[in-house]
């Protein structure tokens, strides 16, 4: 049910004489009795700002809601102006709040119906009334709620930027001159054609979002605020790092609440360090350096913990660097929309606007939702396994892997960007999951890429084409398998990969299936696969159906089939003895 048009509040009424109007109420839907203009305005306003804070609805007055019988509850409404009443209710909400009101006719009583439409907000802000009530529809009722309550609520679904907002008792002598120095050294550094790092101080911070109207808001507050101002009007930002390289040790454990960027400082400082080893492989001339954890995974990381995090959560961002995993947790769940099955894909949403504006204008990310995809390039182009995501729906986890690498699959990626050919996240998925399967079918790709069957298809189709040289096809129907082409194949697992990968010679197949019945009586459908080497795909299914028919027909016919469906078996045709 939605909020109730005037055509659908008359066809309510004429149950009237059934049941009393309370009965007809719902979460969109609310009869009052007609008093008098200034007290019902009142009534009104109450009502208005009610139903802003829940889905809308319509409050109409002129009719008694417990009183059975048409003819006696509709009295209808007299001596009101509609301007008063609309702007009446539009000043006295905090903040102002437009409605509609309007006149119903009816038969009944004075003949008319006052009717105020509060439409459905979409911008989260909690509305109360100018002596500070704040109510919310619940049910069929004007419930009280908790201003603090629904503020944590907004912050946690966006429908507020909580960084943007203004930080409470902040002045501009609280922030910290060499953080703001600081800021404008990163916006030189990444941001050299910007004017940014050449602009005063204010228009610096308000240009970064810092400042709004000459005054500080949360995100200056968590860039350039001094660390105590910070502890005590932003206690719950804290960003800890623990170094675990044992099960139940603890070599470091470090506790951040200065400014942001002072903390990302902090963090790529612990990842040049002897707490991130190098490995280091030949490739031809040069040499490949693979860190235990790319210094941009981790920061690409530390940025999407701090910036989409939920400040309304007294929670911290933690970093736990453990024997073969980094792990990082930031307090509050995926934002609506997004989960671990589709964060590759969905479009970025985030909490905290402004602050992901001040790391864009200074350069530290490229683009928003470009740094998940970037965590994941830089480490399959490495050997390492896949990052994983995770959300227990009160806080995000990401696993970035480090342990053992592949290197040739480093080699493999590093040599084709030497060559000029980018190597997509797309490719990189796949070549991953190839490493340890032998064959891809579309199904386990729209899982993999995050993307609909059709889009698996089409980027599978892609990656099998001779120019592109990853892929083979195997199978013409939907159903077909992908596997490494030959070079891939021999770069990636070695010179045998690609013949066992690929099976055997079809021309074989009917001389192999011959011999086999030479020693068994009959053989099935799955007996065959094995036998072939062709898997348990739905593609080897359709494939092999398609071979046992042509092995069953013809004047080239060698089959005999035995039984139907799962039953079904096969056995060699007798010869002709006459």
């Amino acid at each position: 049910m939605t909020i109730p048009s005037d055509t659908e509040i008359l066809a309510l009424l004429v149950r009237l004489d059934r049941v009393p109007a309370d009965a007809l109420e719902s979460n969109w839907l609310d009869f009052k009795p007609w008093k008098s203009a200034k007290e019902d305005l009142k009534v009104a306003i109450e009502y208005a700002v009610c139903f802003a804070n829940g889905q809308g609805g319509v409050v109409v007055f002129g009719v008694d809601d417990f009183t059975t019988g048409r003819s006696k509850a509709i009295h209808g409404v007299r001596n009101y102006d509609l301007d008063v009443w609309r702007r009446g209710i539009f000043d006295a909400a905090r903040p102002n709040l437009p409605v509609e009101v309007s006149e119903l006719s009816v038969p009944e009583g004075t003949g008319k119906l006052l009717v105020v439409r509060v439409a459905e907000k979409e911008d989260g802000v909690l509305y109360g009334t100018a002596g500070g009530l704040f109510k919310r529809r619940v049910g069929k009722n004007c419930m009280p709620i908790d201003p603090q309550a629904f503020m944590r609520q907004s912050i946690q679904t966006a429908a507020m930027d909580w960084s943007g907002a203004l930080a409470v008792g902040v002045v501009i002598g609280d922030l910290d001159p060499i953080e703001i120095a600081r800021g404008r050294q990163i916006a030189e550094r990444l941001r050299p054609q910007s004017e940014l790092s050449r602009l005063p101080d204010s228009e610096f911070l308000t240009a970064l979002g810092s400042l709004r109207d000459g005054r500080v808001t949360h995100t200056g507050l968590l860039l350039f605020g001094k660390e105590p101002v910070l502890a005590k009007s932003c206690p719950q930002h804290l960003v800890q790092y623990v170094w675990q390289p044992g099960e139940t040790q603890v070599a470091r454990n470090d506790q951040f609440r200065s400014g942001l960027l002072h903390v990302l400082d902090r963090i790529e400082q612990i990842f040049s360090s002897p707490a991130n080893p190098e490995h280091e492989i030949t490739l031809g001339l040069q040499k490949l350096r693979i860190p235990s954890y790319h210094p941009d995974v981790v920061r690409e990381a530390v940025l999407n913990a701090v910036t989409h995090r939920d400040y309304s959560d007294t929670g911290k961002v933690l970093i736990r660097q453990l024997q073969n995993e980094l792990v990082l947790t930031s307090p509050g769940g995926f934002m609506a929309g997004i989960t671990p099955q589709n964060i590759l894909r969905h479009e970025p949403k985030s909490r905290n606007g402004t602050l992901a504006n001040a790391f864009l204008k200074l350069g530290l990310v490229e683009s928003a939702g470009v740094g998940r995809k970037r965590i994941f390039i830089l480490s399959l182009s490495l050997g390492k396994k896949t990052p994983i995501y995770e959300s227990d729906g009160h806080s995000v986890t990401l696993r970035i892997f480090d342990g053992s690498y592949d290197e040739n699959m480093a080699k493999l990626v590093a040599s084709c960007r030497e060559e000029g050919r980018e190597v997509s996240l797309d490719s990189l998925l796949i070549l991953s999951h190839l490493r340890q399967n032998a064959f891809l079918e579309s199904g386990t790709a729209a899982r993999l890429l995050q993307v609909s069957i059709t889009q698996a298809r089409e980027i599978l189709d892609q990656l099998a084409q001779p120019r592109t040289g990853i892929l083979e096809r195997r199978g013409h129907t939907k159903a077909a398998t992908f596997h490494l082409a030959k070079g891939i194949a021999k770069d990636l697992l070695g010179k045998a990969a690609y013949t066992k990968t690929r099976g055997l010679n079809p021309i074989r197949y009917a001389e192999m299936v011959k011999a086999y019945l030479e020693d068994h009586r009959s053989v099935s459908p799955q007996e065959c696969r094995e036998l072939l080497g062709l898997g348990e795909s739905q593609s080897a299914k359709v494939e092999i159906s398609r071979y046992l028919r042509a092995w069953s027909s013809g004047t080239e016919a060698f089959l005999m089939p035995e039984g139907h469906g799962a039953k079904r078996r096969y056995s060699l045709i007798e010869p002709d003895t006459d």
